[in-house]
């Protein structure tokens, strides 16, 4: 890692840990909880669901922070179908919707926060079968998805037919399809390839799929003052955010993204 970036990332958890050891008074115009819908299934580097973590992950740690400059109280709303996770917002269940990918179809239905990390989705199999190094592959193959994600968007838009799309309930089910032979690659995005082959050495990334996009939290259309405070403070937090992947991210992961923003 370059030095410049070391000492960002440094510079960042200063700005971090300040902010966060000042609380506020609850802000006009915001709720007094800030319900937050989360993927059940979500890593802990990216959102842990222990409350008293050391390492609550990189959208909580974030959330966290915003909560406490405004005086909210955060409650976690786990979502075990993600499928639901935007029904369950636009129902009043929650508040907000973190770590989802932002595409033109999900913008018909919740306003998006600015990027919070970006995201590239990859063709992942694994050893010893090889790695699926064009898109094209993914067409004769058994592809793993998971209904209602960006995942299986990015197989459906990638040409994978109907009748080699196979669905699991979450990525654990997903992953584990893939380590028993039931499906001969899944698409995942790059950031949860990279945890995921922390646990499972022999995954393996492929082509890209499909173009650049971003995760972002979501909101209600209506919940404008929300959507307002959001983007005030993660535009602030810009330094904070890149300290806070250099933590709970490998120098591998970050590799990867770069490159990914490079093609």
């Amino acid at each position: 890692m370059r030095q410049r970036d070391w000492v960002g990332a440094v510079a960042g958890l200063f700005v971090l840990s300040a902010l966060l050891a000042a609380a506020a008074e609850p802000t006009p115009g915001l709720p007094a909880r800030l319900r937050v819908l989360v993927a059940a299934d979500e890593m802990p580097e990216m959102f842990s669901f222990a409350a008293d973590a050391g390492r609550p992950g990189f959208e909580r740690e974030l959330l966290e922070g915003f909560c406490r400059i405004h005086g909210l109280k955060l409650e976690v709303v786990p979502v075990a179908d993600f499928a639901e996770i935007i029904p369950k917002l636009q129902r009043g269940e929650g508040d907000l919707i973190t770590g989802i990918v932002d595409t033109a179809a999900r913008r018909q239905k919740v306003a998006f926060t600015t990027e919070v990390f970006p995201v590239r989705h990859l063709a992942v199999t694994r050893r010893p079968r090889p790695a699926a190094s064009r898109v094209d592959d993914l067409r004769a193959l058994r592809v793993g998805v998971i209904p209602g994600t960006s995942w299986e968007q990015a197989a459906v838009d990638a040409g994978v037919p109907k009748a080699k799309r196979v669905a699991f309930r979450d990525a654990a089910a997903l992953l584990d399809g893939l380590r028993a032979g039931q499906v001969d690659a899944v698409v995942m995005a790059l950031l949860d390839f990279a945890l995921a082959q922390k646990q499972d050495g022999e995954l393996q990334a492929g082509a890209f799929v499909g173009p650049a996009t971003a995760a972002a939290m979501a909101v209600r259309p209506e919940d404008g003052r929300l959507l307002e405070a959001l983007n005030g403070y993660l535009q602030g937090m810009r330094q904070a955010r890149h300290a806070l992947l250099f933590k709970y991210l490998s120098e591998e992961a970050l590799s990867l993204i770069a490159l990914a923003r490079r093609e």
